[in-house]
């Protein structure tokens, strides 16, 4: 008859040897080894799993995504104030034209993230990050010495394009590693540098253009640009330990990582981007006309500029605190909160012709549409079944979402061109982030039903 100690498990803990029987193969028997590694193997999961949701060393990844999208996005969001000096110079040229160089920009910085994230899954935020910097400063370089039309569009275009996106992916994928809980906060914060940037790029470059030449206002750029994405570059890394792993820091079967085609494969996910596709192709047409919407209505040049930044001070505000309410009232419905009150306060832009009134909208549409970009990429590594591949789901959510980036500047401008009026203009705009947010409720409604989890 086989031996049973009574006290089961609890002799192994306290050691208590067995008195009256042999056990075959003794502490080195395969049941007891097989035992001692799976108890290491939890040990260590549990260890390498968890998400750290804070610490120094996460908060300095936030640090180096705020001096990252500071300089880089916020050039990229800046370029109302280019926009409306090119409008001043190139008469022959119309508006949709012109606004092919800022929607360049855009639509491969969020192409980009098609190829840009499944290399930092694999290889990390480092490399590419410092070759994203070296781009940049190439485009700063040959901005400086452009003379025409398309030299501008292949220099401050695609080369700052490529730039951006070298520089964008890891920085979000990085952050989105090392929060889960306080995500929406930290993509909030650190995705707020571009709308700082957004502030201090369009005062400086308007005051470089007015005691400089052309060229030395894009070398100057440079100066200023090149320290600080070298100090991202150190900062931003990514968590060694998240592939393999849910969102939640809980491990998933091998079958569950093992296949890109299965991690975007998936009809809630393709869904979830193509609300975005919408929200994001409406929210940013404005941000190219602000200025010229105020000079055409009276409005001097410097202070039409700086409505641009009023409205990026107030984008830093809904950046922050969006992400710090979607963290407590779940990311999908407050981002979707916020795109009805960005398309409702687009269609009223057109009554807001006089220079309060404007300044009222930059503000309110700054507060509003500030947190739809990093609330889309936390519903994004929400939604993520696997951890290690978070920058390729971000990637392809951001690269569905560049045809509408692409489209939706020189859409606008062949409108007002043919219209010759900025209601149909903001009509355009409104009615793409309306449509946009009411596909994301219900993408959330699928994702999650009311009555499950009150925060999603």
């Amino acid at each position: 008859m086989p031996y049973h100690n009574p006290l089961g498990p609890l002799a192994a803990r306290i050691e208590i040897p067995p008195t009256t029987a042999t056990i075959t193969g003794g502490p080195e028997s395969p049941v007891n080894s097989f035992a001692s590694s799976e108890e290491t193997k939890v040990a260590e999961d549990e260890f390498a799993a968890g998400v750290p949701d804070g610490g120094f060393r996460a908060w300095l990844v936030v640090v180096g995504g705020f001096l990252d999208f500071a300089i880089a996005f916020g050039l990229v969001n800046s370029f109302g104030t280019f926009q409306a000096r090119y409008e001043s110079e190139w008469t022959w040229l119309s508006t949709s034209t012109i606004t092919w160089i800022g929607s360049i920009q855009l639509f491969i910085l969020f192409l980009g993230g098609a190829v840009v994230g499944p290399i930092f899954d694999k290889y990390g935020s480092r490399a590419l990050m410092f070759s994203g910097t070296a781009v940049c400063l190439l485009s700063f370089i040959c901005s400086s010495f452009a003379i025409h039309f398309y030299q501008y569009l292949l220099a401050q275009g695609i080369l700052l394009g490529i730039g951006n996106a070298l520089l964008f992916y890891p920085a979000t994928g990085a952050i989105s590693e090392w929060f889960n809980h306080k995500r929406g906060l930290a993509l909030g914060i650190a995705l707020s540098g571009s709308s700082v940037g957004g502030i201090f790029w369009p005062i400086i470059i308007n005051k470089l253009f007015s005691v400089v030449d052309a060229p030395w206002v894009h070398r100057i750029i440079a100066l200023i640009s090149v320290p600080i994405l070298l100090a991202a570059c150190f900062l931003v890394t990514e968590r060694k330990d998240a592939a393999g792993h849910d969102t939640e820091g809980n491990r998933v079967k091998p079958s569950e990582s093992s296949s890109i085609r299965k991690a975007v494969a998936e009809w809630r996910f393709f869904t979830l981007c193509l609300s975005l596709f919408f929200i994001y192709g409406g929210m940013l047409i404005p941000f190219y006309y602000i200025p010229l919407f105020a000079i055409e209505h009276g409005v001097g040049s410097t202070m039409a500029n700086n409505l641009l930044a009023i409205g990026y001070a107030g984008s830093v505000v809904g950046r922050v605190g969006s992400g710090w309410i979607a963290d407590r009232f779940g990311r999908f419905n407050v981002l979707f909160v916020m795109g009805i009150l960005t398309a409702v306060v687009t269609f009223c832009w057109g009554a807001m012709t006089t220079l309060s009134g404007m300044m009222a909208f930059a503000v309110l549409f700054g507060l509003f549409s500030g947190g739809l970009i990093p609330l889309g990429s936390a519903c994004v590594a929400q939604t993520t079944p696997d951890m290690g591949h978070i920058g390729l789901r971000i990637g392809f959510m951001m690269a569905f979402a560049s045809f509408s980036a692409l489209s939706g500047g020189p859409a606008s401008g062949a409108i007002k061109d043919a219209t010759i009026s900025w209601f149909a203009v903001f009509s355009f705009s409104a009615s793409l982030t309306l449509f946009g947010a009411l596909m994301l409720l219900g993408v959330r409604l699928w994702w999650q039903p009311l009555g499950g989890k009150p925060i999603f």
